[in-house]
């Protein structure tokens, strides 16, 4: 129910009643500032080519970062491993998901990387792949032709009395998969398929608005939810198919993951109990950035093949000639700085609450990961190193330091900031959704029916919506009411702007 009280006098116009001061503070509607992302940690090449990217996209570096490290970790997979100790090891794989409204380049951030680089990359990796398929649709073929003869000859042994002949081998092999890296099919029998056949070192998991998957984990499969949680974990899998009597096993269950989403859609995915799913992301809601047109392009072809010698690290293999992952241990001195900061990240959980003691909780691990994946993406750059130099065999304290810092001083305040705004009352986020657009536009007043028709702002999609956005503003001093009725129809609710706001720019 929006507010009665008449705040003018009768007799008295909103023009002519002085202004108070505006309260600024709405423009945050609660949310906490961003981090910066620390671009060195990712070390001098990639920094100066993320800070390339990110300016030819007109994009928050922050997603292009984010995007970078999901793609790395779906690049090294299965082939590496990080180990803190003989009893702890964990997969690269990393999620990673991109916060901002529409048209904040969230997608124009990530398409140098999913658009340019990791299709070429896919390219190199099919291989002969065009021949085994033939291969097999041949042998197919061959095998139905085989089968029709057999049935020739039964019938004609039938006729003449004789004993029917064995039948031939019939059994068809798995249709071969063409690997790849990237996928946007999420039902869990597709995905369960491709790490078993196509990919199975990983998979990327790559949507361009994660909200619809999260929500729908369990809408047509009731344990997809429960898949999704141990694809983070890399541990075995088995998927019982109701049509197919065949299971599909996965040895290593881990895939990365790389999206984006609005932040009008946070509090809808925060709503139901922690089960830890959604602690597992690294968040990105960077700052907007003035637009800028850059005159340089990025460096596609570096970035390439960079990212391809990761693509191509050999796994090791078990007694039996299987391909298993090998362990990256972690260095003696950053074993040291590992305890320091696992128990920097326990204290933190203890005198946390909600989500962010679940991301608290699962600090050490993603630090872990993060070790191996910056190890590898310094490697794969020849950062301080002649480019023929083997991969790394251990977790150098460098490396390890960097991803620590990452994690305290860029993720955790992130997801601090996601999992804060969820919680703010919606009229409190639609506020300062329109007090950011009335500071773009410049806009002189606020015509109910024209935001709700045709600006259509995040969340301000209702009239009974926009109204209460708008007595909030009204309650900090930045709008009041003004109905002015036409000869025909309805009055048309306006609220006019506080001219004293200051600095009404973008």
């Amino acid at each position: 129910m929006l507010p009665m009280d008449d705040p003018f006098p009768r007799g008295v116009t909103p023009r002519a009643t002085p202004w108070p001061a505006p309260e600024m503070s709405v423009l945050h509607g609660g949310r906490r500032e961003p981090p910066a992302l620390p671009l060195a940690l990712f070390g001098e090449r990639w920094a100066a080519w993320l800070a390339e990217a990110a300016a030819a996209a007109a994009a928050p570096v922050d997603y292009v970062a984010g995007p970078l490290l999901a793609a790395a970790s779906a690049l090294v997979g299965h082939a590496r491993w990080a180990r803190a100790t003989p009893g702890w090891r964990e997969p690269p794989h990393l999620w990673l998901a991109s916060v901002g409204d529409s048209g904040s380049a969230k997608s124009p951030g990530a398409d140098v990387l999913m658009r340019d680089v990791l299709p070429e990359i896919e390219r190199r990796m099919a291989g002969d792949f065009p021949e085994r398929l033939r291969a097999w649709q041949a042998g197919t073929e061959a095998r139905k032709a085989a089968m029709e003869a057999w049935a020739q000859d039964v019938r004609a042994a039938r006729k003449s009395g004789h004993a029917p002949p064995l039948p031939p081998e019939s059994a068809d092999p798995p249709e071969p998969q063409e690997p790849r890296v990237r996928v946007s099919d999420v039902t869990v029998e597709r995905v369960a398929t491709l790490l078993a056949r196509a990919a199975p070192r990983g998979l990327l998991v790559v949507r361009d608005e994660i909200a619809g998957w999260l929500l729908g984990m369990n809408a047509y499969n009731d344990a997809g939810r429960a898949f999704w949680i141990e694809a983070y974990g890399g541990r075995p899998f088995r998927v019982e198919r109701q049509k197919h009597p065949e299971p599909i096993h996965v040895e290593r269950l881990a895939v990365a993951v790389a999206g984006g989403i609005q932040p009008e859609k946070l509090a809808e995915l925060f709503r139901d109990g922690d089960d830890g799913l959604l602690s597992r992301f690294i968040w990105c809601w960077p700052r907007m950035v003035p637009f800028g047109l850059s005159r340089a392009a990025p460096g596609v072809a570096w970035a390439t093949g960079a990212l391809d010698r990761l693509r191509r690290l050999e796994p090791a293999t078990d007694a039996a000639g299987n391909a298993v992952p090998l362990d990256v241990k972690l260095a003696e001195g950053a074993v040291a700085a590992m305890e320091q900061f696992g128990r920097a990240m326990q204290r933190r959980q203890v005198e946390a609450g909600g989500l962010m003691r679940s991301a608290y909780g699962k600090a050490r691990g993603l630090a872990l990961r993060l070790s191996l994946v910056l190890a590898m993406l310094r490697w794969c750059a020849g950062e301080g190193a002649a480019p023929d130099l083997p991969p790394p065999g251990e977790i150098g304290e460098a490396a390890f330091n960097a991803a620590c810092a990452l994690v305290a001083d860029y993720a955790m305040p992130m997801a601090a900031r996601v999992f804060g705004d969820a919680a703010v009352p919606k009229r409190e986020r639609d506020a300062a959704t329109l007090a950011r657009w009335i500071l773009s536009t410049r806009a002189p007043e606020v015509h109910v029916r024209r935001l709700q028709k045709e600006i259509r702002l995040p969340g301000l999609s209702m009239a009974e919506d926009i109204h209460m956005a708008c007595w909030t503003l009204v309650e900090a001093g930045w709008l009041r009411e003004l109905t002015a009725g036409g000869a025909v129809g309805r009055p048309r609710a306006t609220y006019i702007v506080n001219p004293a706001l200051p600095a009404r720019a973008a």
